[in-house]
C-alpha cells in the first residue's frame, strides 16, 4: 500500500515536535553562551513552525501527484493569498459602497495616463474633468474605431493611444464576428479579485490540485516579439504554476489539437481522486470532455492500468515520452473507476472525484442545464467571473445561487449602460451605475485599462439587484446574435427555450447543439423575391434513428410564436414564413468548430459556438451536414 502525503507529514510532525521539545529544553536549561542559546532559539522557532505546518498538512486531503517541493509551494502560496484576501475585500467593499466615486477616480487616472498620446490629444483628454464631461465629449465606439491604433501599437509604434506596458496582445474568439487584436494591460485588482473569489465562495484545500482543459493555440508574435494569443493562454513561464496547481504535466499544455489535448487532460485528472476543482473556459468543453470519457471509457481504463497514453492518440513523440514517464500505472484506480462507470454516467463527476468543490466554467449555450441533468448532477457548477478579452467586468460571490449573478468592478472598469430599446442607435444616450433600474436590460459600453473608451462590446445584461450600491447583473445575449428579419429582435434565450420545448415532441431525442441563420443569407448573391424565414440547425442524440416529421418540425415555430409576440404578429400577417428545422448528422458541430478554428482567429480554448451564422460559407457548410432523410423530408 502506497504511503500517502498525509502519513509522511504526520511522521514529519512528530519528529519535528520531538526536536522542538529538545531544543526548547536546551534553551531553558543549558548554561551555554548567549550566542549559542540565541541560535538554538531561532532553530526552535523554525522547528516549531515546521511542526505546526506538518501536522496541519497531515489532516488535509493531498493530491498524491505532488512532489514535496510543489506541495509546500502550493501550501505557502495559498496561505499567502488567504492573508491578503481580507485587505482586498475591504478595498472592494469600499468601491461597491460608493461605485460612482470609484468610477470617476478610475476615469481621471486613465485620462491622465493617456492624455499625451496621439489618441488622448485628438480627443481632448486633458480637458475632461468628470464622468459627465467624458460622456458628453467622447463618442461611443466600436472596434473599428481602434483597429488602426492597435495595429500600430503591435507594430511597435510608441505614444499612439495607450501609455501603459503591454504584456501581451489578445485576440477575440472570432466566432461571433471578425477577430480583434487587443492590447492587454496587467490589472492590480481583477486578477487578485478573481482568485480571491475562489477562496471566499468555497475555500479548497491548499494542497489539492485542479484539473484544467486546455488546448494550445497557434503561436503568433507581433513585429516586436510580443505574444499574440487568446485571453486564456498558458505561456512557457506558467510551468511553475502548472506544476504546483495542476495534475497534468506541463508538456500536455503544448498539445494543439482539441481531441488529443482533452483526452490527455482527462486521463491525468482521473489519476487523482482528490482534485478540488475542474476548470474549463466554457461549459460546452466540459460536456464534450465527459461525453468523450463515456464513449472512450475502455481506452481511459486501459491507459490507467498500463501507465501510458494510448497509441491511438496522435501526439508528438517527445510529448508522448514525457507523458508516459509522468503517468504511473494504477490498476487499483482503474478498477475503482470501472465500478463507477458500470453504474452509468449520471452524476459521474461527484462519484469519481468525491471531494470536488465545483466545476468552474462559463455557460454560453445553456450547457449548465445539460451537464446538471447528467454528468455533473449533484456537483456545483459555478461561473466565477464575467469577462472578455477586453477585461473583467464582474465577479460572482454566490456559489449557491442558481442564477449566475455578477457584481461589477467599479474600481477596475468603467461601465455605461445603453437601454435595450436604444441599441440600434448610432450614438444613444447612456446611463451610469447609479442611474440603472432593476429589471431592465442594457447594452454595456466599457472604458478599460486596455485603451478602450466608451466601447460597445455587444453584450446585453439585465440588472437584477445591487451588492452594496453597485449593480448586480446577469448576461442575456450579444446584440450581434439577435435574430432579426423584420425588427422583431429575438434573442438566443428565447430560441433556446423554444428548442427545449420542442424536444418534448421529438421522440425522446436529446439536444447536442444548435445554431440559426436568417434566410436572406441564402440569397445574398441573387436579385429575386424570396420567403423570409429562419433556419434552425440541430444535432440530436437518440436511441433510435432520428427522423423528424413535418409536424414535429412545426413544433419549433409554434413555440417561438407562443414566446415572442412580434414574431407571432409577423407570422400572422405573412411577412415571415415558418421556420425551417434541419437535423444534421452526428458530429457536425464538432466539424463546424474545427472549421471555424482553422479559418479564423478563434482558438479551441475560447471557442463559442455561434448561435447565428453570418456568412454564406458557414451556412453552406451546415447545409452540407443535413441528414439525407431530413433533406428528403
Amino acid at each position: 500500500m502506497a504511503i500517502t502525503w498525509g502519513v509522511r507529514f504526520l511522521v514529519w510532525g512528530f519528529i519535528s515536535a520531538f526536536l522542538s521539545t529538545i531544543t526548547v529544553k536546551y534553551c531553558l536549561t543549558s548554561e551555554a553562551s548567549t550566542l549559542l542559546k540565541g541560535l538554538a532559539g531561532v532553530f526552535a522557532v523554525v522547528i516549531i513552525l515546521s511542526t505546526v505546518v506538518a501536522l496541519h498538512i497531515s489532516t488535509l486531503q493531498c493530491s498524491e501527484s505532488h512532489t514535496l517541493k510543489t506541495l509546500l509551494l502550493q501550501y505557502f502560496m495559498v496561505k499567502q493569498i488567504d492573508f491578503f484576501v481580507p485587505f482586498l475585500l475591504y478595498k472592494m467593499t469600499k468601491a461597491w459602497k460608493n461605485p460612482m466615486q470609484a468610477q470617476e477616480k478610475l476615469l481621471l487616472k486613465l485620462l491622465a495616463r493617456d492624455a499625451k498620446t496621439e489618441y488622448g490629444m485628438t480627443h481632448g483628454f486633458s480637458d475632461i474633468k468628470s464622468l459627465q464631461e467624458f460622456r458628453e465629449k467622447h463618442p461611443l465606439t466600436k472596434y473599428d474605431h481602434y483597429r488602426d491604433y492597435f495595429t500600430r501599437l503591435a507594430d511597435g509604434e510608441k505614444n499612439v493611444c495607450l501609455a501603459a506596458d503591454i504584456y501581451r496582445f489578445g485576440t477575440s474568439s472570432g466566432t461571433t464576428g471578425k477577430g480583434k487584436l487587443i492590447p492587454m494591460v496587467l490589472s492590480s485588482i481583477s486578477g487578485s479579485l478573481i482568485f480571491s473569489v475562489m477562496r471566499i465562495v468555497n475555500p479548497p484545500s491548499p494542497v489539492r490540485k485542479l484539473a484544467l482543459l486546455y488546448c494550445k493555440p497557434t503561436p503568433q508574435k507581433t513585429k516586436t516579439g510580443i505574444d499574440i494569443a487568446p485571453a486564456f493562454f498558458m505561456p512557457d513561464y506558467a510551468k511553475f504554476y502548472t506544476d504546483m496547481f495542476q495534475n497534468t504535466p506541463f508538456c500536455a499544455f503544448q498539445i494543439s489539437t482539441d481531441f488529443e489535448a482533452t483526452y490527455v487532460h482527462m486521463l491525468f485528472a482521473l489519476t487523482d481522486k482528490n482534485i478540488f476543482q475542474f476548470l474549463a473556459p466554457f461549459a460546452s468543453q466540459v460536456y464534450r470532455a465527459f461525453a468523450m470519457l463515456e464513449e472512450e471509457q475502455g481506452m481511459f481504463l486501459e491507459d490507467l492500468t498500463l501507465g501510458r497514453v494510448n497509441p491511438k492518440i496522435q501526439l508528438d513523440e517527445g510529448i508522448r515520452r514525457s507523458l508516459d514517464a509522468a503517468l504511473t500505472a494504477d490498476p487499483a484506480r482503474a478498477d475503482e473507476l470501472r465500478r463507477e462507470f458500470a453504474k452509468g454516467f449520471v452524476g459521474i463527476v461527484g462519484r469519481i472525484w468525491p471531494h470536488l468543490h465545483y466545476v468552474l466554467t462559463a455557460d454560453i449555450s445553456n450547457f449548465f442545464k445539460k451537464l446538471d441533468a447528467k454528468y455533473t448532477k449533484g456537483t456545483k457548477l459555478f461561473s466565477g467571473a464575467y469577462g472578455c478579452t477586453e477585461g473583467f467586468i464582474g465577479v460572482n460571490l454566490w456559489i449557491d445561487k442558481p442564477q449566475m449573478e455578477y457584481v461589477l468592478i467599479p474600481n477596475d472598469i468603467i461601465v455605461e449602460f445603453i437601454p435595450e430599446s436604444l441599441v440600434d442607435e448610432e450614438n444613444p444616450d447612456t446611463l451610469f451605475m447609479n442611474e440603472v433600474e432593476v429589471g431592465q436590460r442594457y447594452e454595456v459600453a466599457l472604458t478599460t485599462l486596455s485603451g478602450f473608451y466608451r466601447y460597445r462590446m455587444g453584450d446585453v445584461i439585465e440588472v437584477v439587484g445591487h451588492h452594496e450600491k453597485c449593480p448586480l447583473v446577469t448576461v442575456k445575449y450579444r446584440t450581434g446574435e439577435l435574430l432579426n428579419l423584420r425588427s422583431e429582435k429575438i434573442d438566443v434565450l428565447v430560441v433556446n427555450k423554444a428548442i427545449q420545448e420542442s424536444l418534448e415532441g421529438w421522440d425522446g431525442a436529446t439536444l447536442v447543439e444548435w445554431t440559426c441563420a436568417e434566410s436572406p443569407l441564402l440569397y445574398e448573391d441573387k436579385e429575386c423575391d424570396y420567403d423570409m424565414h429562419y433556419l434552425l440547425f440541430v444535432e440530436l442524440e437518440s436511441e433510435t434513428d432520428i427522423h423528424l416529421s413535418a409536424d414535429q418540425k412545426t413544433l419549433f415555430d409554434s413555440s417561438l410564436r407562443k414566446q415572442h409576440d412580434f414574431y407571432d404578429h409577423y407570422r400572422k400577417v405573412g411577412t415571415i414564413c415558418e421556420a425551417h428545422v434541419h437535423v444534421v448528422r452526428p458530429g457536425s458541430f464538432n466539424k463546424l468548430k474545427d472549421h471555424i478554428v482553422a479559418t479564423s482567429t478563434a482558438s479551441y480554448n475560447q471557442f463559442k459556438m455561434p448561435k447565428k451564422l453570418r456568412t454564406r460559407v458557414i451556412l453552406d457548410f451546415m447545409l452540407d451536414c443535413v441528414l439525407e432523410s431530413d433533406v428528403k423530408n
